[in-house]
């Protein structure tokens, strides 16, 4: 069953507790603590589907402690000329491959950055078909739009694409089913700079630093969807920065895949 319709039933159970109650129909404390408890689980299942580090709806990748000192570099909303351009120029410098989580109408738009990423090495995955709330979409549009996105993918990288991020990272059932259905494995994070509100370089960077920790997946982007008028120079220079200063930490970085299988 879809979140969506749980909490919508769960609003009409309290409404109607509340309606009851004014009415004399059942003791106005029992349906004050019965409208309570279904707005509180509606809160609480809308949140652990927005959140990113929770299984509750099923397998969601955000971490591998077992990884010991490698984490993954990943960026999301590209690609994004020219930003992405001047990220793979910082990570061929240093010698560092990432995971680019991709939308693919902007993926259509430029396929040679598309083709330049797989051929420096670094593994594509998907964001999505069109930068949507998959927890608003249908089943319907849900299959559609990550089938659309693999088949795209598949086709500029050359990749097998076994990887997605929904985007904002929300998930309920519903999503987790469509993904496994085609052959992906959902990915979030735990560290998190909030890169895309643009708040300086030094920001970014502390952000990470005070976060980081062994086997961690890292949230950054080079794109900025469904808007694509952000500039993402923040980003791009504190990479390097980042890059520098786990290193001098002994970390070493790895894409998604190589982080999951890291300790098995």
């Amino acid at each position: 069953m879809r979140l969506i319709y749980i909490i919508g039933l769960l609003t009409v159970i309290g409404t109607g507790a509340l309606w009851c109650g004014w009415y004399g129909m059942v003791r106005r404390r029992i349906a004050a603590m019965l409208a309570a408890v279904s707005i509180l689980a509606g809160g609480v299942l809308l949140l652990l589907a927005v959140l990113p580090d929770y299984s509750f709806y099923g397998t969601t990748v955000t971490h591998n402690f077992a990884a010991g000192k490698n984490v993954a570099l990943t960026f999301d909303d590209g690609p994004y000329p020219p930003y992405t351009d001047e990220l793979l120029k910082i990570l061929e410098q240093r010698q560092v491959k990432a995971t680019f989580f991709m939308v693919a109408e902007n993926a259509e738009k430029h396929p040679e950055l598309v083709a330049k990423i797989a051929a420096q090495g670094h593994e594509i995955a998907l964001h999505a078909l069109k930068h949507r709330d998959f927890l608003k979409l249908s089943l319907a549009e849900q299959q559609k739009d990550i089938a659309a996105g693999k088949r795209i993918l598949e086709k500029l990288s050359g990749q097998k694409i076994t990887l997605m991020r929904p985007p904002h990272g929300f998930r309920d059932w519903a999503v987790i089913d469509t993904l496994q259905k085609n052959g992906l494995t959902a990915v979030n994070w735990s560290v998190i700079p909030r890169d895309w509100t643009n708040p300086g370089v030094s920001v970014i960077v502390d952000r990470i630093m005070e976060q980081m920790h062994p086997g961690a997946i890292i949230l950054l982007h080079d794109g900025d969807s469904p808007k694509y008028v952000a500039s993402r120079e923040e980003t791009i220079q504190a990479v390097s920065v980042i890059i520098d200063k786990l290193r001098a930490e002994g970390y070493n970085f790895v894409t998604v895949n190589e982080l999951m299988q890291k300790g098995e």
